[in-house]
């Protein structure tokens, strides 16, 4: 039984990425902040197209 819920444990682990989920936390926190003007006038990137950003200025 202790072995079934470590093996359950690491898998879940796996599957996550806190990067990920932080950015998207973030991002429904000041979604939730702004006015529906601002939201759809200039909506906020998702996680793929932000990291995309940051790799493209590292090797700049």
């Amino acid at each position: 039984m202790r072995l079934l819920a470590l093996s359950a444990l690491l898998v879940l682990a796996g599957c996550a990425d806190p990067a990920h989920n932080l950015y998207e936390g973030i991002k429904q926190n000041n979604d939730a902040k702004r006015t529906p003007m601002e939201r759809a006038t200039q909506p906020a990137p998702d996680y793929d197209t932000y990291r995309k950003s940051l790799e493209s200025d590292d090797t700049k």
